[in-house]
């Protein structure tokens, strides 16, 4: 591998019951063909493990989905991964987060989860979410985490709809004892390509981004920016260090998405093709180092899954 692999999104499956208008798999409640199976699953593991030479350390695991709660076999994946020492952490849905189900997979090595939640009430989650009752579902899914004892942030898509109403996110996190929020500037790719007017514009995108540096600045809760790497220049003109670390395009800066079918991409937004492991033996770090394009991703400053939407808007 030509740079160390820092955090892995892993879409376990791409099922889900939501019918979020951002979705970027454009995702629906039903069965997906070609899912890596659970030995695959291992062999992938298996993989990194033998590419990782000391002091260098295994990335985090983030499995997502769809909804990764919809698989049988998460617990045992999840176990595998833990044992061979990958950090692992969980994004779901909220819809299937009961207690017992967070108990059995914080024993498995769960170490937290991320819920998102579009709006600090029902009405602006559950439309956002296509679902009636996807907002109790989140709010239910919190309190589980609570139970379980496992950590869990709040992420958040903000679109034009959302502005002014941070501060109001901020404080529905802390409300839920969530231990960050990290707010998700509208990437129109997917189904997200169908709102591509609720992205912000470049003046609107700079007062949200002052609002959460402010906010930060408040440090009652972390807050972290994802998909907005204007957030860099704006944190380096203060004369004070924000509280919360800020970051650019991951693409190419240590993240690296996987794909329920084994196709990988510098991140689950920008879908340039690297490789597909089950052509490489399921052995990713290979996979990578036979890529044409991986080496020469550098994100940074640029978003680069917003820099592509863009280009393939304007030759539509």
């Amino acid at each position: 591998m030509t740079k160390p692999l820092r955090v892995i999104a892993w879409e376990i499956t791409r099922r889900c019951p939501m019918a979020c208008q951002h979705c970027r798999g454009a995702s629906r409640d039903c069965r997906y063909d070609d899912e890596l199976s659970t030995e695959e699953a291992y062999r992938v593991l298996d993989s990194l493990v033998a590419a990782v030479q000391p002091p260098a350390r295994l990335p985090m695991i983030i499995f997502t989905g769809g909804e990764p709660m919809f698989r049988d076999d998460l617990e045992a994946i999840v176990r595998y991964a833990t044992q061979r020492g990958f950090p692992a952490v969980l994004a779901p849905c909220g819809r299937f987060a009961s207690a017992e189900r967070l108990t059995a997979l914080k024993a498995a090595g769960i170490r937290a989860i991320s819920l998102s939640v579009d709006g600090p009430d029902a009405a602006t989650h559950d439309a956002f979410r296509g679902v009636s009752g996807a907002f109790q579902m989140a709010l239910d899914a919190m309190q589980a985490a609570r139970t379980a004892g496992l950590p869990f942030q709040v992420n958040h898509t903000l679109t034009r709809a959302g502005l002014g109403k941070l501060r109001a996110m901020r404080d529905f996190a802390i409300a839920q004892g969530a231990s960050r929020l990290d707010v998700f500037f509208l990437v129109p790719v997917g189904r997200g390509s169908a709102i591509s007017a609720q992205c912000l514009t470049d003046a609107e995108t700079e007062t949200a981004l002052n609002e959460l540096l402010a906010l930060d600045d408040e440090g009652r809760l972390p807050i972290h920016v994802t998909c907005e790497p204007r957030i860099l220049s704006l944190a380096e003109a203060r004369t004070e260090p924000t509280k919360s670390p800020c970051n650019g395009c991951m693409a190419g800066a240590g993240f690296l998405f996987l794909s329920h079918v084994g196709q990988l991409q510098p991140c689950g937004f920008f879908e340039r093709p690297l490789g597909n492991i089950r052509d490489f033996n399921l052995d990713l770090p290979k996979t990578l180092a036979a890529s044409p394009h991986y080496a020469a991703l550098n994100g940074g400053r640029v978003c680069l899954a917003r820099a592509a939407a863009k280009m393939a808007a304007s030759t539509r």
